[in-house]
């Protein structure tokens, strides 16, 4: 028995010393083995965004100070034209619009006088100033010999309240008869004259004279006449 006695504190020892060679390799097996670390993606860096064109600030308008007075605008209205009298509302409507009258008169010619009588168209407007009239004329002047004559004219009245004068002239075709020897001519026929009427409610009166003359011919005339409208 001790042989075995002297024996056990031996097998003691190996086994303390057993336990101590397994113990850290079973600690160590009990450990779980570390997992690598998870790599994190690193984000790409973006590329950078241009920055804005630099613009200069437009500075606001001041704001207008109270001490400005705006000027208030006035509406600038015409007067209306002054009315017309009664003298010359009848002077428009005597030779304003159409109209054609007869006059007779007397002609002198180389010494000798005859009777005329002439016949007139036209048509009048009235601008306010002056009533202008282009017309027509025709007129005979029976003197030895007889002449005849044809012409556009143009008439201008410078109306004066009821008096109303007036200047004339035209240019047309003349001609003058055969006298004897002398056979009948045609020429250039140029008149000019003026004269004046008088306008009453429904009547007028007046006077003209002309001068005329025939190119080519030796007829040259000077005429005078009244002048008489009855209910215009």
């Amino acid at each position: 028995m001790a042989p075995v006695k002297s024996l056990r504190p031996l097998a003691c020892t190996l086994v303390a010393t057993s336990l101590l060679v397994i113990a850290p390799a079973v600690h160590a097996q009990s450990e779980p083995e570390p997992k690598p670390a998870d790599t994190e993606a690193v984000p790409s860096q973006a590329e950078p965004t241009p920055a804005p064109p630099h613009l200069h600030p437009v500075p606001p308008e001041p704001p207008a100070s109270s001490s400005e007075v705006v000027a208030p605008t006035t509406s600038v209205t015409e007067e209306p034209p002054p009315a017309m009298s009664e003298g010359r509302a009848l002077v428009s409507a005597y030779n304003s619009g159409f109209q054609w009258g007869i006059a007779p008169g007397v002609v002198f010619s180389r010494g000798k006088a005859g009777f005329a009588v002439g016949l007139r168209f036209g048509y009048g407007f009235d601008t306010g100033p002056v009533i202008l009239v282009p017309g027509v004329r025709l007129a005979g002047y029976f003197i030895d010999p007889n002449v005849y004559v044809g012409m556009p004219t143009f008439k201008l009245v410078l109306p004066i309240d009821r008096f109303a004068p007036f200047v004339e002239g035209g240019a047309g075709a003349g001609h003058v008869a055969a006298d004897g020897a002398t056979g009948a001519k045609t020429g250039l026929a140029l008149m000019g004259g003026g004269g004046f009427m008088i306008h009453f409610s429904r009547i007028a009166f007046g006077a003209e004279a002309s001068y005329q003359v025939i190119t080519g011919t030796g007829f040259k005339g000077f005429g005078v006449g009244p002048i008489l409208a009855i209910g215009f």
